[in-house]
């Protein structure tokens, strides 16, 4: 069935990445993901490279500008690209997804694949900077994260997309971070997703300003409060569907 699956997904390049490294923002806790790709989208003034197209996907079309867009695309120039979903990762889509991007990423030499997300925080209305944690395919890169003082995540448990993405990244030889902010759970989180800019700024050596960002952050949460509640839902049935997987030291 996977095989199958797999075998569905396209992604269509409407021009060649030249970038080396890559963004992986797609809908999770607080949308940390999809607000920080959307936000690096308009402030390096990235280009549509590609649509990711699949019959597993929800029957829906965006239209943005009139026209109308696979909801799932990769934005880029000639040295960064961004992922992008406007839909929820359901589960059915997690692993053929992270399989063809994986092999996408691999056919493209990327240098290094930074998926980001969201990590709930019981106080996060008392956080003013909300901190980044980081996981990596590598020694090398834990101590890139180490340098730039973004905390290592230690033990736990990742569910969905950005997990599935750092096993098969190790399993293809690509470099791979994961960085989580503290935030939300089932709020839109700005200032989460600043919060994980700066990190990639860091990591990257790029200046990607946030002052905008933090300044729409009550209009972000408006426009975003639908993309939410579906990934609520998503990020919901996850959680059963994992909750008996958990190992006993985690329990």
């Amino acid at each position: 069935m996977d095989e199958k699956k797999e075998n569905m997904i396209e992604i269509k390049e409407i021009s060649r990445f030249e970038g080396n490294s890559i963004i992986l923002g797609l809908p999770d806790v607080g949308l940390v993901g999809s607000i920080a790709s959307a936000h690096l989208i308009d402030q390096l003034k990235l280009k549509e490279i590609a649509e990711i197209n699949s019959d597993i996907f929800p029957p829906i079309v965006v239209v943005h500008k009139h026209r109308p867009m696979s909801p799932i695309r990769i934005y880029a120039n000639n040295e960064i690209g961004v992922v992008i979903s406007e839909v929820p990762i359901s589960p059915d889509m997690i692993n053929p997804l992270m399989e063809s991007l994986t092999e996408w990423f691999k056919s493209n030499k990327l240098e290094l694949v930074i998926s980001i997300g969201g990590i709930p925080h019981p106080n996060r209305l008392e956080i003013d900077k909300p901190k980044v944690y980081g996981v990596s395919t590598s020694k090398r890169l834990d101590g890139v994260l180490r340098k730039n003082k973004i905390e290592m995540f230690e033990d736990g448990l990742i569910v969905g997309p950005s997990g599935i993405m750092l096993k098969k990244c190790m399993e293809k030889g690509i470099n791979a971070v994961y960085l989580m902010a503290e935030s939300h759970y089932k709020y839109p989180d700005p200032g989460a997703a600043a919060s994980i800019i700066n990190a990639i700024s860091k990591i990257l050596k790029m200046k990607i300003d946030v002052k905008l960002l933090l300044e729409k952050a009550e209009e972000i949460r408006i426009t975003a409060r639908d993309l939410m509640k579906r990934t609520e839902d998503v990020m919901k049935k996850m959680e059963k569907m994992h909750e008996k997987e958990i190992p006993m030291m985690y329990r």
